[in-house]
Order: C-alpha cells, then structure tokens, then sequence
C-alpha cells in the first residue's frame, strides 16, 4: 500500500473531508501531495486511500460511469443535466468494486456528501425534508458498505482516526466548530502513524457555501 488516510465528519448540514499529502512505497517516501479527491458536484466527494495504480484505474471508470448515468437522455431531450445524489453514487461505487471481486482494486473509498431527507408527510416532516442532511459511507475492497450519522474514516491510521474521532465528535456542529474538530482529530491520529501525515487537507461542504479548502499544516519526519 501507498500509505495515507482520510476521515469525513457529519455536522449540522455540513460535511468534512480530511485527507493527507503523503504517498510513499512503504516506509519509503515517494511524494507529497493531496490525496486523490473525486467531485462530481459540489454536493458530494469521494476519496480514496490504497495503491495509488488502483486508485487511477477506479477514479477514471467512476468519472465514466457518473458522466454516462448524468448525461443519459440530455442529447435527445431538453432536460437538464442530473446530479448524481450521494446515496446513488455510494452504490455505484460498491457496484463497480463488487464486480472487480476476482481481481479487486486494492482501494478504500469514502462517498460523503449532503442529500435531502425525503421521507414525511406533515407539516413537521417537510420542513425537516427541505434541508439537506449529511451522508458519510465507507467501504473495502469489494464494496461492502459502513455508513454513519457522525464520522467514517479509511486508511493506514485507521485505529488511532475511530479513537480520537469518537473522543472529538459533537452533535450539531456548526461549519467552522466541524472543520476545526475534523483537522484536529485528523492531525493527532496523523501524529500516531508513520505511514500517513506529511500535511493534511480539509474539504468543508456546506448547504450554501459550496467546497472550503483548508490547508493544514503538520509533522514531516
């Protein structure tokens, strides 16, 4: 594996990616620079940890398989182009991952994004739907899917990521409290592997603001 992690948390209609800069051959470093970040829109992301061959291979059919899904009518009809949701782009992913089960890509997706809440009939229920609501799924190798209200996360630091983001993680977080527990959670589990770290950065998805990049700063030995 090329090292590094990532982790996603859930905030109050906001999201939180984290991802490293290192990417090495083992304990040996190779390069600096952030990890592969797919976004098909500005409402969901998807990162990936693993060997970094697999994780070429696997971005370039998902930008196939959502540009063919997304455009599919648009050339005989005058609809608008579609925007894959998070949920539907979580099952694509584990669909194309299932079907790679004899000869698996060795990669680790996280699919995070906002999505409306579509369930209800009462007054109540429809305010609540109107809203959008953070969806956070990880997966393995073959696609099997882990998803959560609060936090996932992927990757060599795996352990030390669950300990610390269970001790950070609050309800409701606003966008700045999240992007400040999401680096700092990150940035100590970093501190407990070699294989990860070397830098970090903070994609913050919010209802109206659209993607935040946040440059972190952190240990390089």
């Amino acid at each position: 594996m090329n090292g590094g992690s990532c982790l996603a948390m859930a905030g109050d209609g906001c999201v939180a990616l984290a991802v490293d800069k290192r990417f090495g051959s083992g304990p040996q470093m190779v390069n600096i620079a952030p990890r592969s970040v797919f976004m098909p829109h500005s409402k969901l992301m998807v990162a990936f940890t693993g060997l970094e061959g697999d994780i070429q291979s696997l971005l370039q059919e998902m930008q196939v398989q959502v540009e063919s899904k997304t455009s599919r009518g648009t050339l005989l009809t005058a609809t608008k182009r579609r925007n894959i949701s998070p949920r539907a782009m979580a099952s694509l992913t584990s669909h194309v991952l299932y079907n790679r089960r004899q000869s698996p890509y060795y990669v680790q997706p996280l699919v995070v994004g906002l999505q409306k809440n579509s369930n209800g009939d009462d007054a109540d229920q429809k305010e609540k739907s109107s809203k959008l609501r953070p969806f956070l799924c990880a997966q393995d190798v073959i696609g099997a899917q882990s998803m959560s209200d609060c936090f996932v996360c992927a990757g060599v630091a795996t352990k030390s990521l669950y300990g610390i983001a269970e001790a950070l993680w609050r309800p409701k977080l606003s966008p700045s409290e999240l992007a400040q527990v999401c680096g700092k959670a990150f940035l100590s589990a970093l501190e407990r592997d070699c294989l990860s770290g070397y830098g970090a950065v903070v994609y913050l998805m919010t209802e109206d603001g659209g993607i935040e990049v946040i440059e972190l700063a952190c240990r390089n030995d």
